[in-house]
């Protein structure tokens, strides 16, 4: 399932697997990276919600407050 335009979840028999889309600086092409694996899908929704909030370098809580709503939307908007 995507989750934004940037990060996707997966799952297996064994794994929840959180990847990043990524590009390939030579040939310009787009991919996916397997950036953390998780027993649930609760896990990876949650490294998500804390990576985020790590990316907003903690400038103020405001943006950390505005963020966590956007993401929390998003998840709520997923089919799981």
């Amino acid at each position: 399932m995507l989750v934004g335009k940037k990060y996707k979840v997966e799952s297996d028999s064994m794994n929840v697997t959180v990847s990043e889309k990524k590009v390939n600086q030579k040939k310009g092409t787009e991919y996916w990276a397997s950036i953390a694996f998780f027993s649930t899908v609760k896990g990876a929704l949650n490294y998500l919600v804390n990576l985020e909030v790590k990316n907003t370098e903690l400038k103020d809580l405001k943006s950390v407050d505005k963020r966590i709503d956007e993401l929390e939307a998003i998840i709520g908007g997923l089919k799981v």
